[in-house]
């Protein structure tokens, strides 16, 4: 993670969630960009679909259940660093800081804190609640020529091989998914054993790819380590820069500290090494 010279992070997110605004964010993502063009300049706007349906098992309840599904499109804009490593994004109840050049996590604070900030500068916005915020890294840990993936992580991160007396059975992809409840929310862990893609599904989106940041698939054995440490308010919160940002570090130490624990002592003495150039 942070202050790791050689750190497996390869994505990071934090978001705010606040109340729907129901139209005109157009004009806001336009005030938005032209707050921040000097040092987000490049612009996105996309379109992201979703489908929910509610299914009732009932016999004979084909068009009930058809009358249920609920499809939406959710517009997203982005506003990306002029080598997109950094990017900003904008919907109509979420507002989100995302990079693969993660550096500390002072740093991303500060970046947040900046946008965060232009935002609610803009004239008529009326953010004043938020319901939620959440803070996201997923490592790609893989390891050295002639190491294996168990020298990295601790055995209860991996998902289990099968016992020999099933035979000769390999393990092609794995999963492990835990949620825990922290001092400050929510923590979601889970780790994906050579999983077909190099970021989780719902992170493999066209932000993220418009700016490229998915990287090649390891050949090898490898694992995403996905953690995701949130906190939701009810009663709504209101909008505070400073305890936000306060928020966020907070988020981070539960993390960081999982994050320890999953790696062996070999992992940790590899990341800390100066990266090699």
């Amino acid at each position: 993670m942070s202050n790791m010279p050689n750190a497996p992070l390869v994505y990071t997110i934090g978001v705010l969630r606040f109340p729907r605004v129901p139209e005109g964010m157009e004009r806001f993502a336009s005030a938005f960009l032209g707050a921040m063009r000097g040092t987000y300049p490049q612009y996105d706007e996309i379109a992201l679909n979703f489908v929910t349906a509610k299914i009732n098992v009932n016999p004979g309840a084909k068009s009930e259940v058809e009358n249920q599904i609920d499809r939406r499109e959710l517009k997203m804009f982005q506003f990306a660093s002029p080598d997109r490593s950094w990017a900003f994004f904008l919907s109509e109840e979420v507002f989100g800081l995302h990079t693969a050049k993660y550096v500390h996590h002072e740093d991303f604070v500060q970046k947040f804190r900046e946008g965060l900030e232009a935002l609610l500068a803009i004239q008529n916005l009326g953010m004043k609640w938020i319901e939620a915020i959440g803070f996201r890294y997923v490592d790609l840990v893989k390891p050295l020529e002639g190491e294996r993936l168990e020298d990295y992580l601790q055995s209860w991160v991996l998902p289990p091989s099968p016992p020999e007396a099933l035979g000769k059975m390999d393990l092609v992809q794995g999963m492990y998914v835990a949620q825990y409840k922290t001092d400050y929310g929510d923590l979601r862990f889970q780790s994906l054993r050579t999983p077909p893609m190099t970021l989780p599904p719902d992170l493999n989106n066209p932000l993220v790819q418009n700016n490229g940041w998915a990287p090649d698939r390891p050949a090898g054995d490898f694992a995403l380590m996905d953690i995701d440490h949130g906190q939701r308010f009810n009663p709504l919160e209101e909008i505070d820069v400073d305890k936000i940002c306060a928020k966020f570090l907070e988020l981070r130490l539960a993390s960081r500290r999982l994050f320890d624990q999953a790696g062996t002592e070999h992992a940790m003495s590899i990341w800390k090494r100066e990266a090699s150039s």
